[in-house]
């Protein structure tokens, strides 16, 4: 997932949770929107959540992003599955 040109990507989300982040690139990239994550990884010896530098940024091009939170509002505001009462019947 790597940028395909030189233009500015643009941040739809950050998160300090770089599963999360990977779910949201995920997501993206499965409705077809070029995406990226920026920020923390293992490999950094820096602390993470310390402020913006423990932040993973979603990133897209400038022309995808209304898209991109528009799909990723939609996904956040999804409630889970109705929990069942197996005493019920």
């Amino acid at each position: 997932m790597a940028k395909q040109d030189d233009e500015e990507w643009i941040e739809v989300a950050a998160t300090g949770d770089d599963e999360e982040a990977v779910l949201m690139a995920g997501l993206l990239d499965s409705e077809g929107i070029p995406v990226e994550i920026e920020g923390p990884s293992a490999a950094t010896p820096f602390p993470e959540g310390i402020g913006a530098l423990g932040l993973s940024r979603v990133m897209v091009p400038p022309d995808r992003a209304d898209e991109a939170k528009a799909l990723l509002d939609e996904h956040r505001g999804e409630p889970g599955p109705e929990p069942t009462d197996a005493g019920d019947e």
